[in-house]
Formats: structure tokens, sequence, C-alpha cells
């Protein structure tokens, strides 16, 4: 899990939800263009909410890792003690038992990779929750300024520095939104929603 895709994800959600705000009405019919830049991928990088949400990750995944860890080194010690013992025992209880450590393995490999999903989908729901508070931000800036058009900076080829209202969209978040809490999102959750889509 690499929370860095976290952030590159954000960035691009939030270009593409935005560029298509358009014009007002009244500015199609006469007036030029007026194009505001923003920057996501540093509002995310260095806004309190990003940076929080960034750490939960980070340190999420880190336990996941140790209890991967601590199961895969359960399940080598557990093998080595068997081949230990095969002189022991008959080949149909030798084989049994082989079956039984291969099977402990692969529900095993099955439960992190359940909790990683589960760690994603939290994440992805933290992040909705600071686009949702994001949005009027934008909103306001963008009636500030008298803008028709608000792009992400990743979609800009050259120009608009004066254009550039990446600072006060930071500034705007910081004051609203500190920290949002990153939860796994169990993926029992998920299954009355794909029984109402298999029903419709």
């Amino acid at each position: 899990m690499k929370s860095h895709r976290f952030i590159v994800r954000t960035a691009a959600a939030f270009a593409f939800a935005f560029l298509a705000l358009g014009a007002a009405p009244a500015a199609r019919a006469a007036n030029p263009a007026v194009v505001l830049i923003v920057n996501t991928e540093v509002v995310f990088g260095e806004s309190k909410v990003g940076q929080s949400i960034r750490s939960q990750i980070q340190e999420q995944a880190k336990k996941l890792q140790a209890e991967d860890k601590k199961g895969e080194d359960a399940i080598q010690a557990e093998a080595k003690k068997l081949s230990e013992q095969r002189s022991l025992l008959s080949a149909d209880e030798f084989k049994k038992k082989v079956q039984a450590l291969e099977k402990r393995q692969i529900d095993h490999q099955n439960k992190m990779r359940e909790k990683g999903q589960e760690l994603q989908l939290g994440s992805n729901k933290a992040r909705s929750e600071v686009e949702a508070a994001i949005r009027p931000i934008f909103a306001d800036i963008m009636k500030k300024n008298g803008a028709t058009i608000l792009l992400d900076q990743s979609v800009v080829l050259a120009g608009g520095v004066d254009l550039d209202v990446t600072q006060e969209v930071l500034k705007q978040l910081d004051a609203k939104l500190t920290s949002v809490t990153v939860k796994p999102v169990p993926l029992s959750s998920l299954q009355p929603q794909k029984q109402k889509k298999g029903e419709q």
C-alpha cells in the first residue's frame, strides 16, 4: 500500500470534478472566460487534513504489514516443524497436515488482502469527506474572482501563474477542516449495495 498513490488519485479526481464547472450563462454570452488554477496535489500534501489522512493511512498500513509478517512467520515455523516430524508420520497423516497448513496460508493471505481493501475503502471515504468540504471553497473563490473556470495545475501546460489560487484554497481548507478519521470500511457493508444493483 503506497500512500502517495492516494494523493495522486485525489488530485486527479479534483481536476476532473471541477473542469466541468464551466462558465456562467451570462459569461458565455459575451464576456471572455476567467480561468483560475489550483494545484490540488499541493493542497492535499500541505493541508492539515491531508497530512492527517496520510499519517493515519501510513500508520494503519504499518500495522497491517506487521500482522502479515507475524502470520507468515507462524506458518513458516509450523512448516519447518512439520518437515522435522515427517519421518514420524504416515504418508496419509503427513499429507493431511500439509493440506491443512496450505489452507491456513491461503486463509491468511485472503484475510490480509481483504484488510488491505478495507483500508483502501476507508481512505476513499475520507477523501470524499474532504472533497465535500473543498467544493464550496472552490465555488467561493471563483465567485470572489469572477472566474468561470477552475483548472487543476496538472492540466495547464504553460502560464497562469498570476491566476494560481492554491494558497487561498489551502488557507480556507485549513480553517474549515483539520482532520478526518480514516477507518477501514468492512467489505461486508458493500454486499447490500451489490444486491440492490442486481435486483434492478
